[in-house]
């Protein structure tokens, strides 16, 4: 995969924890717990995306790259980084990272 690959995958990825928040989260009651990376509700959205790519990262190797052989890092690597894009666009924090300036 190229670099505009990736850029393109990290979008859908992106604008799919944004989709999640906007639509799901937000529409539903204020919980007793609020939404954070730690809260059962977004661990569960965040592992059913990882598995989720799981699968689309096999399909990827498997059909558009033609790895014949099961390519186990490239299918877990792009998982994991698919995810975490994914959380930045499904926290509900509003990209409150604590990053510092």
């Amino acid at each position: 995969m190229n670099f505009f690959s990736y850029v393109v995958l990290g979008g859908f990825s992106y604008a799919a924890g944004w989709a999640v928040r906007t639509y799901i989260l937000d529409k539903q009651p204020k919980p007793a717990q609020p939404y954070n990376l730690k809260h059962p509700a977004i661990l569960a959205y965040l592992g059913g995306f990882f598995i989720i790519m799981l699968i689309v990262s096999w399909l990827i190797g498997r059909y558009l790259l033609g790895h014949v052989a099961v390519d186990l890092p490239f299918i877990i690597i792009n998982s994991l980084v698919a995810t975490f894009v994914y959380s930045f666009g499904l926290n509900p924090e509003k990209a409150n990272y604590e990053v510092p300036d």
